[in-house]
Parts: C-alpha cells; sequence; structure tokens
C-alpha cells in the first residue's frame, strides 16, 4: 500500500450531501465496468460524478489518510536519521493522561471526534491570526500541520457548540478522526504548529474559535 500509485479525487461542485467535498485516496487501478471506483475509506465514487485535484488541494478524507498511514506502519520504509521536533515525540500515553479521547492502531494514533472533541481545518495564514487572538484570551489551542493539507491547519477544541456553526467559506470541521502526532503519511510527519499542553482541549472549545474567526475578519 506504501508504494501504490493513489489518484486525488473528490465529487464535483453541486453534488447532494458531499459538505466540504472531502479529497479521498483511491488506489490506481483497471478501471470496472461499473464506472464505480472504491477510496481507501472504503467509500465508493461514481467516476462520472467525480474530479481529480493535486496534492494539497482541498481537505482530505481523514479516514483515507488513517488507512493509508495504517498501511505504512505495515510496510515501513527505510530512511535515514531525521530531525525530529519534541512536541511531535507526544505520544498516545500522554495524550491519554490527559484525558483526550485517543485511540492507537499500529502506529497510527488518532484523536476520536465521535464525542465532545472537535477539529476545524482553517486556511495556513487565517489560522496564524485566529491562533493569536485564541492565545491573547486566554484560550490557547493545539494547532495541527497535516502535510495531506498543507493549505490548512487543524485547530482542535474540547468542546462542541450545541448546533452547527456557520463556518466561512474555506473552513472546515473534520468528521470521524483526526491523526496526531507522531503518526506518519506518504508525504511527511504529522506536526504541531501550536503544541498542545493538558489543558488544550479544555481552554479551547469551539465557540472561542468561531468568535476568533469572526474577530479576525473585523478587523
Amino acid at each position: 500500500m506504501a508504494s501504490q500509485s493513489l489518484l486525488l479525487a473528490r465529487h464535483r461542485p453541486g453534488g447532494l450531501g458531499q459538505t466540504g467535498r472531502a479529497v479521498h485516496l483511491v488506489p490506481v487501478g483497471p478501471l470496472c465496468d461499473t464506472g464505480v471506483v472504491a477510496a481507501l475509506c472504503g467509500g465508493l465514487l461514481c467516476l462520472e460524478e467525480i474530479e481529480t485535484v493535486e496534492p494539497g488541494e482541498g481537505v482530505p478524507c481523514h479516514v483515507c489518510l488513517m488507512n493509508q498511514a495504517t498501511a505504512m506502519t505495515c510496510h515501513p520504509e527505510s530512511s535515514g536519521a531525521e530531525f525530529e521536533d519534541p512536541a511531535s515525540s507526544l505520544g498516545e500515553p500522554a495524550y491519554q493522561a490527559w484525558g483526550w479521547p485517543v485511540r492507537q492502531h499500529r502506529g497510527v494514533i488518532q484523536l476520536r471526534l465521535d464525542c465532545d472533541a472537535s477539529a476545524i481545518a482553517i486556511p495556513t495564514v487565517l489560522s496564524v491570526q485566529v491562533t493569536q487572538v485564541l492565545v491573547e484570551r486566554l484560550c490557547a489551542p493545539a494547532v495541527l500541520a497535516h502535510p495531506d493539507a498543507p493549505d490548512h491547519h487543524m485547530v482542535l477544541a474540547g468542546e462542541r457548540f450545541g448546533t452547527t456553526l456557520p463556518w466561512p467559506s474555506g473552513v472546515y470541521q473534520v468528521t470521524g478522526a483526526v491523526m496526531l502526532p507522531p503518526t506518519k503519511t506518504i508525504y511527511g510527519p504529522i506536526t504541531w504548529v501550536h503544541p498542545p499542553s493538558k489543558d488544550s482541549l479544555r481552554l479551547s472549545r469551539e465557540i472561542d474559535i468561531f468568535s476568533a474567526l469572526r474577530t479576525v475578519f473585523n478587523d
């Protein structure tokens, strides 16, 4: 799987039920007679309803990425010594000790987003401004950089709002789960842009992130 060619594809604009139009990883192989291909997440995509994109374009399907990363740990490739960010050395024991809803499988650490935890994908430049506002408000968040989504940062929150918030264009709520350092993908390691602390999920809530976005846009 680690060396298998993959196609980056998402539904075309206007598709029903395709909120955020996640970019899926599709193994390259012979086309089937039905005109349908299977993504790494298990989803079936109709060839007539999808478009291909370039690496880094759009927000990736995190289930596809987690399945890809799991396959990579089963078939590791040799590599030389690499510089390691101390914050990236945090592992499942530390996250568990902080009370984060995490799980680990074959070297892939996931923060579950099916409970109170939330992850908001924000364009990188905007994310820096939002993070600064949150720090000034004593709501310092944990912020991830994902090599498969270089145009976005993932800002983590520990408390969901009671209803879906009207996020601005280009900002997406990640669903299912998000991978945490030191997990690696085929494009490189997942890293912390703004390292976490044991109180990160308690201090930063979805409504805090939304409010910070409003502040940045109004300035």
